[in-house]
């Protein structure tokens, strides 16, 4: 940010990425112009992602190479000044380049704010040659917490191709500062500046992020604020005490084949805060709106996710609008949900608040081993406000396996009904004996629909719940017990639906070796009327298979 120098710069013999003079970069190849790319994947076909950031086959004409600077690489030489004077001398169509080697970077509050600080520059690289990393070892030993970031980029910038980068802190403290790449910029066309913003109103785009790794920063492993037109592949994160990959007032993202293992917060955050009104708070590097809009995550579509373990949730969606996820793995989040679309109304005591996420499409979820699986949690205020309840969530192909919690649960935490909840299909195994117990939970909600959900449980527990929810639809609930030498309890249903209006199309049930006793189903009236089918009722049901045949009654209704 504030690294400025003259340059030392020397020709590569093979060089690795070719600029323009001006403002745009040269690809390499006719293959690569005729690559068949959707919409989103190209990015709308604008510069920033189409010009340097797609152009790995590129060529460069020079290198602000690190050990010109007297960078040694030994992993024990303080590199500190070589590293912070080569980044100073990088400039527009250069590539700032680590040879293979251990970068000690020893400094502790650099005046810039980070190892490699590169303030309103466009048409640039940093490279890694495999071998090399940045090993950030400024943890202030009295206080125990970090003291800078390792990559710090910041507007107005564009074009920007960070690839085969190695981070790594040696010493792991507390939670407290520093991100192993931190981008940030400005929400361009969000209005006028906010109050406290002092930085370029100019926006950083054209951001690709190729083949790169974060291991033990203080705070966050990658963090955009105020980007678009991003690009991230083949990332990995892992150990960090922040989120792994976070996102906030970003449009515009492509990201594929992103790993986070063991984060001290959520593996992939996707989030955009809430004030009355455009704002920015300094001391978080954070803006807000109020409303969703272009900037609130805006347009992205992100393939091939994978968590293990982490200290929160795998996948964290608040305030986004407009998120495509093919092809999520996670599992070992015994903190919160595998995957979590979240809301919080001023006034409800969480810390940072956000309007409900829309237009989100999940697809080919597995999700194993976690304390919750799928949430959705509305915490509206006293006031009536959709902006805090009404989610636009369609999730298709779930797998959620031996979850302690619940599999599936949408609830909200007041008598304001959430809503916007589209489960095409889903499968849950559990046998989990606490909490929740492993099923699938509505509570407080509207206007759900589920189309065919299978839970198998080797447990005799309420495997689908729903209370105070109206116009549910259920197209088919398939349950099944499995444990045929649990206790013979008979007092507790499989699917338990009260205060609720619903239509279900048909239920099956299989418990073999229950006892002769046990009713499976349970309905429970919302109003005066509950014969089921009849005018006025508040419930609609088709079939209903149960086995075994010695079962003597299948519902207990009202």
């Amino acid at each position: 940010m504030r690294g400025a120098g003259n340059p030392l710069v020397r020709p590569l013999a093979k060089s690795r990425y070719h600029f323009s003079t001006g403002a745009s970069v040269v690809r390499a190849s006719r293959q690569e112009q005729i690559m068949k790319m959707s919409r989103r994947r190209l990015l709308g076909c604008l510069p920033a992602v189409a010009l340097l950031a797609a152009s790995p086959l590129a060529q460069a004409g020079a290198t602000v190479d690190v050990r010109d600077f007297g960078a040694v690489g030994d992993g024990v030489t303080d590199d500190s000044a070589a590293i912070r004077n080569a980044a100073a001398a990088l400039r527009s169509g250069k590539t700032l380049w680590f040879p293979k080697g251990s970068y000690r970077f020893a400094e502790q509050y650099p005046q810039s704010g980070a190892a490699v600080a590169i303030n309103g520059l466009s048409d640039f690289a940093v490279d890694f040659e495999p071998g090399a990393e940045l090993l950030m070892d400024n943890i202030d030993p009295e206080q125990g917490v970090g003291t800078s970031h390792a990559i710090l980029i910041t507007g107005a910038s564009s074009r920007i191709m960070l690839r085969n980068i190695t981070i790594r802190w040696a010493k792991q403290k507390s939670r407290s500062h520093g991100d192993g790449i931190r981008i940030l910029g400005f929400p361009g066309d969000a209005g006028s500046k906010p109050p406290d913003w002092t930085g370029s109103k100019g926006t950083v785009h054209g951001v690709r992020i190729v083949n790169c790794s974060i291991e033990s920063s203080p705070q966050a492993g990658v963090i955009f604020i105020g980007a678009s037109d991003i690009n991230v592949s083949k990332l990995v994160v892992k150990n960090t005490q922040g989120d792994g990959l976070h996102f906030h007032a970003c449009r515009k993202g492509v990201i594929d084949n992103y790993t986070a293992i063991n984060t001290g917060d959520d593996g992939l955050a996707l989030v955009s805060y809430y004030t009355d009104g455009f704002s920015y708070d300094p001391t978080s590097d954070n803006f807000a709106f109020s409303n969703l809009g272009n900037w609130s995550i805006a347009d992205f579509d992100i393939t091939n996710v994978t968590v293990r373990g982490g200290h929160a949730n795998g996948v964290r969606l608040a305030g986004a609008n407009g998120v495509s996820i093919t092809g999520l793995n996670i599992s070992g989040v015994h903190t919160g949900a595998g995957v979590i679309c979240d809301s919080s109304a001023p006034g409800v005591d969480t810390g940072w608040h956000y309007v409900a996420a829309r237009g989100i499409e999940l697809k080919q979820v597995d999700i194993e081993n976690c304390d919750t699986g799928l949430q959705l949690l509305a915490r509206p205020n006293t006031a009536t406000d959709s902006r805090f309840t009404d989610f636009d969530v369609h999730v298709s192909d779930a797998v959620i396996r031996d979850c302690d919690n619940w599999s599936v649960r949408m609830e909200s935490l007041t008598d304001q009904r959430t809503t916007g909840l589209r489960l095409d299909s889903a499968t849950v195994v559990a046998q989990s004996d606490r909490d929740g117990k492993g099923g699938v939970s509505l509570e407080n909600t509207h206007n759900v629909s589920i189309g065919n959900l299978s839970i198998q449980h080797t447990l005799p527990v309420v495997m689908f719940y729903a209370n105070n929810s109206s116009s549910l639809e259920l197209g088919t609930i398939h349950m099944t017990v499995t444990d045929s030498a649990q206790p013979r309890d008979a007092s507790t249903p499989g699917l338990n639906i009260q205060n609720s209006t619903y239509t279900i199309g048909a239920i099956d049930v299989d418990r073999p070796g229950s006892p002769p006793d046990w009713t499976p189903i349970r309905l429970a009236k919302e109003t005066a009327t509950c014969n089921i089918g009849a005018a006025g009722s508040p419930a609609t049901l088709g079939t209903v298979a149960v086995r075994p045949a010695s079962i003597q009654r299948w519902i207990t209704s009202c």
